[in-house]
């Protein structure tokens, strides 16, 4: 296609010009009807899908290292997604790249939301429908929790009655009205990570991402926080996560991408992901004495891996159930079982078969 006439087309398809006036203004270029429907079909594939948010062919390189080569994937509407890597595999980098605070060297960010934006075309446009709380806490710590979203909210630069309903509103979502008049520093961690989300939803934005929020939190803290993430995802917003609590990720997301070797080796549901990377189902027992030496050397005898748990569990991982169920049920005596489960791996399991391949 001639660069300027690409250039029209991307221009009026950000501007939100319909099927019909795009199908016009290409014809009158002298385009076949067919080349003209398949270039439609293509052009607006996420609006009609339900896809909110696509990564094509993302590139970026700081200085001579390269650290994301043709990164693509889709986030649906409506959906948690999981983003998971390991340390340096350029999970923050990515999500710097898909608000607009870092630009590819190669790719583009394309937001569906009544037309297809491009983030390289229109930053500033794709920047009002994401949100974005990162790491490290972006609040100020010596503003109070109202102080710190009257600010941000300022920015904004909403009607005054319109600011004051959205913090009530976000004081509220997010547990803090009590703490509306306290410090951001004097705050607890899982009150700090409230805070930096309220403020990151001050514009009601259609994508909140979030990187590492149970990070350096208790086990009591992050399940409180997922609790919010599940709470903000029903009332529409989708939702980007990543962390390195492979559980959690487990737990919140509908589907996960695996981010390694500089691309997205896998997408997929975490039921997806295991069968995809593994065949092997994990057999649980705990017998009541907790005495296992005949069972494991009975599996010692076929080679079958097996370990105790930190729970004082014997954990057998094998490609055949009903054959480990056979060889338990005929060495323990009747009454011996207090459990036995068959599972298939962690999420965790599944990754680490996967980047050590």
């Amino acid at each position: 296609m001639d660069v300027s006439i690409e250039e029209r087309i991307r221009t009026g398809v950000d501007r939100g010009l319909s099927k019909k006036e795009i199908k016009t203004l290409l014809l009158s270029y002298g385009w076949p009807e067919k080349t003209v429907q398949n270039y439609i079909d293509k052009t607006y594939k996420n609006l009609d899908s339900g896809i909110l948010l696509t990564a094509s062919n993302i590139s970026k390189i700081f200085g001579t290292k390269v650290v994301l080569q043709n990164v693509d994937f889709d986030i649906r509407a409506g959906e948690i997604f999981g983003l998971i890597g390991s340390s340096g595999a350029g999970k923050t980098t990515l999500l710097n790249i898909l608000v607009g605070f870092l630009h590819p060297e190669i790719g583009d960010i394309y937001l569906a939301n009544r037309q297809t934006i491009s983030l390289s075309k229109n930053p500033n446009e794709i920047k009002k429908h994401i949100g974005f709380s990162t790491q490290t806490p972006s609040f100020y710590p010596k503003l109070t929790v109202l102080e710190n979203l009257e600010h941000f909210g300022s920015l904004l630069l909403l009607e005054e009655n319109d600011l004051r309903r959205r913090i009530n509103a976000l004081l509220d979502l997010v547990g803090l009205t009590d703490a509306k008049y306290t410090y951001g520093g004097q705050l607890s961690g899982g009150m700090q990570k409230r805070l930096d989300i309220a403020c990151a939803l001050l514009s009601d934005p259609d994508i909140l991402i979030l990187d590492e929020p149970t990070a350096d939190l208790d086990p009591v803290m992050r399940r409180q926080l997922w609790g919010l993430i599940k709470q903000i995802n029903s009332k529409g917003t989708t939702i980007i996560l990543a962390s390195h609590f492979l559980a959690e990720i487990e737990l919140l997301c509908d589907r996960i991408a695996i981010l390694h070797n500089k691309k997205i080796a896998e997408i997929g549901t975490a039921e997806e992901l295991r069968d995809a990377y593994s065949k092997n189902f994990d057999v649980i027992l705990t017998l009541q004495e907790q005495k296992y030496q005949k069972i494991i050397s009975e599996l010692k005898k076929h080679k079958i891996k097996n370990e105790i748990t930190e729970s004082g569990d014997l954990k057998i991982i094998t490609q055949d159930p009903d054959k480990i169920l056979s060889v338990i049920t005929s060495n323990c005596k009747k009454g011996d079982i207090l459990s036995l489960h068959v599972t298939k791996p962690s999420l965790g399991e599944v990754f680490e078969n996967l980047v050590t391949k």
